[in-house]
């Protein structure tokens, strides 16, 4: 038998390796064709998430607040360069920072992510370079104001929201985030795809506040005038709409800490003689007392149960309505032993205090109100002056609102609209009354009690010329760490209704801790509100309803006579003695106004001590207002000039023109509260 040669043996094992290898890939070509597929575009490509544009915030007239950009993140991979001096010239002509690049490359470093974040135009001449890999990333741009950063709250570096709006309102703002297919190269770096979008990303909702931004930036700029010229350790504004609940300001200020919540929303203090108009109330809704009653004030000072109880207006006998107008703690005190202590834990409980509001602002305080059954003997007579008690200004404002709009406790509103992408409507906030605290009849009556304390009591230098305002002073002790009160450290505020008759403002003015030798709420945070209230009639857009308020301006006015008391019933002598450096809510000439907008009393209307004997005819002279000339504010800038002539009296139009100047002319004599157009230079 002939023994095969070693060459047919080798040709024949070649053949059948052939037809393994032939085998093997038919079946991995036709068999497992499709796992191999598949392996490898999970090996090549992946899909990265790509988180959505998150919705805009914009405030009641339609101004952006904040919005999402899309930004560009600019890596270089060295290996990839050809030409590195011609590529750092490239970067540097896109402004990119080009000192890391060559500290990369000291460093031998193969792939360097450059810091910052730059638009599509800035780095579009790049983008084309081999080696520059851009990466496109959503940035969330706020406002400036510190307020409304305050408000709306901030990301971190990962787009996650911290606080504000932006944590509350996170499942309606944030979108829904997208897909997008990625290859990689051999070092696994990221490379675009020729199959793109798997699920393109939908941006979030447009979210619309209630706040006005011209509004809260009078608010936020006047509280900050105030807090340092007091030398206060802090302050709150707040502005709400009282027929609809909508919030339109809010300004928080703290000297010496930062602050990342709005502290009107989440610092509760003891209000002072500013819940006195709620306990009014509660005595008319129940029948109680009326504005003509009179109770002994025992010559502003009262013994009760260890304690003593004192006015800086003393007076043997006092109505209700002076007891509001004067402030006084005994009359209030004597009144307010006629409610029951369910009664009066009811009327401040029914007024939301003790409770959060409900607004979608992150660590609400619910502030303080203990049940009767956790008083002391003295809580009845203290809660009364506004203290044992503690409300958040946005509490206040909402109680005061109920004033103003006939009785109704209206839900506060910071939201005003949510809309879709395509600009649906899909969410509208509507005035919500959650109960009824008074009647509108009772309602008009304490608003007259309020008109006369800013007429004639302890909150005059609020009062504006050319409009009435009806208010409350309160000056509260401050409380210390150890929990007692502090000598000489109190919190100055006042609630004010705009007009007064018919209002469209509910204002709260706090400061805390000021400093110096007045401190009470009519001497320091009345004129805050003065003017923030002028500031407001001068802006073009302060969510004011121009028409309303003319029906509502004052033709004359009467000069308010501080050296005389009014009418009591009982017809008994009343004294009223007044002592400087003293603790007192009545307005002094010297109190502090850091625009120079309240004019100083005459000195020889101040003295220490007077009687006047009752009955006496009130005599109140009546004057009009005078004509002014309109100042020269050639030379100011835009916000200068429209402050001058906002002080000045009169109200301002903002107009371009390629000559800057005044309509009428500087100089002109025209009566206060003209419209004055204020030129400023075509840009």
């Amino acid at each position: 038998m002939k023994t095969p040669k070693r060459v047919a043996i080798v040709h024949v094992f070649f053949v059948l390796f052939a037809l393994a290898l032939v085998a093997r890939a038919a079946e991995v070509q036709v068999v497992e064709g499709k796992s191999w597929a598949a392996r490898a575009r999970r090996q090549h490509f992946f899909a990265s998430a790509l988180s959505a544009p998150r919705g805009e915030i914009l405030d009641a007239s339609g101004n952006t607040l904040v919005e999402s950009r899309e930004m560009t993140r600019v890596a270089v991979a060295l290996p990839e360069v050809r030409d590195t001096a011609f590529v750092l010239k490239a970067l540097h002509r896109a402004q990119v920072d080009v000192d890391a690049v060559r500290s990369a490359i000291a460093r031998r470093r193969r792939w360097i992510d450059l810091p910052g974040l730059y638009t599509t135009a800035d780095v579009a001449s790049i983008s084309k370079l081999n080696g520059i890999h851009l990466t496109p990333v959503i940035q969330r741009v706020y406002a400036k104001s510190g307020g409304i950063q305050r408000i709306v709250g901030t990301l971190d570096g990962q787009g996650r929201p911290m606080d504000g709006l932006e944590l509350a309102l996170d499942t309606i703002l944030r979108g829904d985030s997208g897909k997008v297919k990625l290859a990689r190269d051999k070092d696994g770096r990221p490379l675009e795809s020729p199959d793109g979008w798997t699920d393109q990303p939908k941006p979030g909702s447009t979210v619309v506040l209630t706040i006005n931004n011209t509004l809260q930036d009078i608010c936020e700029r006047e509280l900050s005038i105030a807090v340092d010229g007091l030398r206060a350790d802090g302050g709150d504004i707040v502005v709400m709409n009282p027929h609809t609940g909508e919030i339109l300001a809010l300004a928080s200020n703290r000297v010496g800490r930062t602050t990342f919540s709005n502290t009107a929303v989440t610092e509760p203090f003891e209000p002072g003689s500013t819940l006195k108009p709620f306990v009014a109330a509660s005595l008319l809704e129940r029948g109680r007392a009326r504005p003509t009653d009179v109770v002994n004030t025992h010559g502003g000072k009262l013994e009760l149960e260890g304690r003593v109880i004192s006015d800086m207006h003393k007076a043997s006998a006092l109505s209700l309505a002076d007891v509001i107008r004067y402030s006084s703690n005994v009359g209030i005190v004597e009144f307010g032993q006629r409610l029951t202590p369910r009664q009066k834990y009811e009327t401040f409980r029914d007024l939301g205090f003790g409770m959060p509001l409900g607004v979608p602002l992150p660590a609400e305080a619910p502030g303080t109100l203990r049940e009767p059954k956790q008083w002391s003997k003295q809580t009845p007579a203290s809660i009364l002056m506004g203290y044992e008690i503690a409300v958040t200004p946005l509490q206040l404002v909402t109680a005061y609102s109920a004033i103003a709009n006939g009785g109704e406790l209206l839900e506060p509103h910071l939201v005003k609209e949510v809309r879709s992408l395509d600009g649906k409507v899909i969410y509208r906030a509507e005035p919500r009354a959650v109960r009824r605290v008074m009647s509108g009849e009772v309602a008009r009556t304490v608003q007259q009690l309020l008109l006369a304390v800013v007429r004639e009591g302890t909150a005059t230098k609020a009062d504006l010329a050319s409009f009435d305002v009806a208010g409350k002073s309160g000056t509260a002790w401050r409380t210390s760490q150890n929990g007692g009160y502090t000598a000489g450290n109190y919190t100055a505020s006042f609630v004010g209704l705009f007009p007064g008759n018919d209002p469209q403002y509910v204002v709260l003015v706090k400061l805390d801790s000021p400093k110096g030798t007045h401190y009470a709420g009519g001497d320091i945070a009345a004129p805050v509100t003065q003017i923030v209230l002028r500031a407001a009639l001068a802006a073009r857009d302060a969510a004011l309803d121009r028409r309303d308020l003319a029906a509502s301006e004052k033709t004359t006015f009467a000069q308010p006579q501080h050296d005389a008391a009014d009418h009591t019933s009982s017809g008994t002598p009343a004294r009223f003695a007044q002592r400087d450096g003293q603790r007192s809510d009545r307005a002094s000439s010297d109190s502090y106004d850091p625009n120079g907008n309240v004019a100083s009393r005459d000195r020889s209307e101040e003295t220490s001590s007077y009687v006047v004997e009752l009955p006496a005819s009130a005599k109140t002279a009546t004057f009009g207002v005078s004509p002014r000339p309109i100042p020269d504010v050639r030379g100011l800038s835009v916000r200068e000039a429209v402050r001058a002539l906002h002080i000045a009296g009169f109200r301002v139009r903002l107009l371009s023109a390629p000559v800057p100047g005044t309509l009428p002319v500087a100089g002109t004599i025209v009566p206060p509260g003209t419209l004055v157009q204020l030129s400023r230079p075509i840009e």
